[in-house]
């Protein structure tokens, strides 16, 4: 009897989201993943209005960045551009990717990655957009990117055949 019940507290201990805290909801990437590309970029702009606010990110990331990236692979899941130093960088168990694959990389390892955060689901369907994250070799090197501005300001800086912004966000 002790044995089992030694194996069952070890059992318990080792399978994470089971005995101690909520469980985590099972959200399918696909869920996750369309919820960040319908999600419209004031949701993830930082307290900022843009006159392209209402565009959904994924349309926003696809224009953007068309002259120079051959695709864009979306994946979601627990969120991989995080900083544990800044609390608000920490991210979460739900984000969506977008990984760039540029027609002209610098080397073999020059993939631009995209991340949205998303809310914790409610009622079994993801939660809203809140957040942007981007790793990028910008033009001085390797760089971890909190803004979508500052993501935008750093692509134009290396790829200066990007179009101008769709929009004006000067009165």
């Amino acid at each position: 009897m002790k044995l089992a019940a030694l194996a069952l507290l070890a059992f318990v201990a080792l399978a994470p989201g089971l005995g101690h805290g909520k469980q985590r909801p099972n959200i399918p990437a696909a869920q996750l993943i369309a919820a960040a590309q319908r999600a419209p970029l004031r949701l993830i702009d930082a307290l900022e209005v843009y006159c392209d606010a209402d565009t959904p990110i994924g349309v926003w990331l696809q224009r953007f960045t068309a002259r120079e990236a051959r695709r864009i692979v979306w994946s979601a899941g627990s969120c991989e551009l995080v900083n544990s130093l800044n609390p608000n960088d920490a991210g979460g168990d739900y984000c969506a990717q977008a990984t760039l694959t540029l027609r002209h990389p610098k080397n073999r390892r020059d993939r631009p990655e995209t991340e949205i955060y998303l809310e914790d689901p409610k009622h079994g369907r993801p939660g809203a957009a809140y957040a942007f994250r981007a790793m990028f070799d910008s033009v001085d090197g390797p760089d971890y990117i909190r803004f979508r501005k500052d993501f935008e300001a750093e692509w134009r800086d290396r790829f200066k055949d990007t179009p101008p912004p769709p929009c004006s966000d000067d009165q």
